[in-house]
């Protein structure tokens, strides 16, 4: 299954410049030559590195507004870590930190960079291990719910359903913050806010089951197969409609459709 920031909380070298030789001899290019690429309905390796590439050079040549150019960053760099071998992750999610973080300095109340920072420092703690984790928790939790009260249907409500994955994934107390209950609450309200996105509804289905309600665990998995797009890439989609069906058949049912 892919990675999403699905944060077990339980279970490489920063490659990011952001001085005036950022992205020095980077390809010229325009923000939206760089958000075709990012936006591509079958976003590849290849496509998004040149898209990183591309916004690189435009925050050193300041050729499109800087807060865009950070936001998107941050973005790219988790996408990227999405995209590569696990091995690989750790060096993409550190590389959008300091983006995140710059952009929260310049523009504190801008929901990017609070979010984008939540997500770097979700891969981190994810192919990081669990001391690693254990140590980035709060500063995560923190993060995604400024992104909440700043816009909570922001990236597909994506502040939402991580809180709500965390939540599920994390230990209960006293050893976590895992509770079943606000897993619920922030799925609940993902599904709300982006009801085409496939894994707020996986997401959701899974917390169900979890609390022995199979029945309505049944509808979501059911929206997930209806559903237009994945949280993060193209490729999330169909992985999703898997886990979907996979759960059904073991929950006894066919799909509904």
């Amino acid at each position: 299954m892919r990675r999403i920031c699905a944060l077990t909380i339980l279970g490489c070298i920063v490659l990011s410049l952001l001085s005036p030789s950022a992205g020095f001899g980077a390809p010229a290019g325009t923000l939206a030559e760089a958000d075709g690429l990012l936006n591509s309905p079958v976003l590849s390796m290849a496509q998004a590195t040149k898209a990183l590439s591309l916004y690189q050079g435009l925050l050193a040549t300041a050729g499109a507004p800087r807060n865009l150019v950070l936001a998107r960053l941050g973005r790219t760099c988790f996408v990227l870590g999405q995209l590569v071998p696990e091995s690989q992750a750790m060096a993409y999610y550190q590389q959008g930190q300091p983006y995140a973080e710059t952009l929260i300095r310049e523009e504190p109340n801008r929901v990017e960079g609070h979010y984008w920072l939540a997500m770097s420092l979700c891969g981190q703690a994810e192919v990081g291990g669990k001391l690693l984790g254990h140590r980035l928790l709060p500063r995560i939790l923190e993060e995604l719910k400024r992104a909440v009260a700043m816009d909570a249907a922001f990236d597909q409500a994506g502040a939402h359903r991580v809180l709500g994955r965390i939540y599920y994934e994390a230990p209960g107390w006293p050893l976590s913050v895992g509770d079943l209950a606000k897993s619920r609450q922030h799925l609940q309200a993902a599904v709300h806010l982006s009801p085409a996105t496939s894994t707020n509804h996986l997401y959701l289905a899974e917390t169900l089951l979890r609390l022995n309600e199979s029945a309505l665990a049944r509808q979501e998995l059911a929206q997930v197969l209806k559903s237009t797009r994945g949280a993060v890439k193209p490729q999330d989609l169909e992985e999703d409609r898997q886990e979907a069906r996979r759960l059904l058949a073991e929950m006894g049912g066919g799909e509904d459709r």
